[in-house]
């Protein structure tokens, strides 16, 4: 046998597991991290250092199953609280940089925008790994360290309240 081996999975067989999760979840990942950070250089950066963080756990073949994209996005919130307790707290809004979507109308993102400004950061963050990552309710669950049922509850509640804002 080469030496190539870690724990029964080869050198190659690590390297295709991280492209393939590369794949599929950085998408997401990034899109989640602009939103939350507003600053698209930031959100690279962040993108980096949270695989970078996942990377020795992979090549390791411990790939964590089904919830590894929970424990992507749990390393990547870990790292904007990092980044926000350094710099002071969240960046203001009206001195964030806007990064709306290619494809988005600028005043759909506006909306979107004056709606979250109304929400505290927990609303914020619910909202975000639900409908820009894209996070299913028991992923969203494992990230946050939260039972699946109190995340759907307070999802429920934050798409109520984000809801009141739209309306009013």
């Amino acid at each position: 046998m080469s030496g190539n081996h870690m724990n029964g999975v080869t050198h190659n067989q690590a390297s295709e597991r991280v492209a393939a999760l590369w794949d599929m979840y950085t998408p997401k990942l990034y899109g989640f991290l602009v939103a939350s950070l507003r600053n698209t250089a930031l959100a690279e950066d962040m993108l980096q250092r949270t695989w970078m963080q996942a990377l020795p756990a992979l090549m390791r073949g411990e790939e964590r199953g089904k919830g590894f994209g929970a424990y992507l996005f749990t390393i990547a919130r870990n790292e904007c609280r990092q980044h926000w307790r350094k710099v002071g707290r969240e960046v203001e809004l009206a001195h964030a940089e806007a990064v709306p979507a290619p494809s988005v109308n600028r005043d759909d993102v506006l909306e979107v925008e004056r709606i979250l400004a109304h929400l505290d950061d927990g609303d914020r963050e619910l909202l975000r790994l639900r409908y820009i990552a894209d996070l299913a309710v028991k992923d969203i669950a494992r990230a946050l360290g939260i039972s699946a049922t109190a995340a759907s509850v307070r999802l429920h509640r934050a798409i109520k309240r984000a809801r009141k804002f739209a309306e009013g």
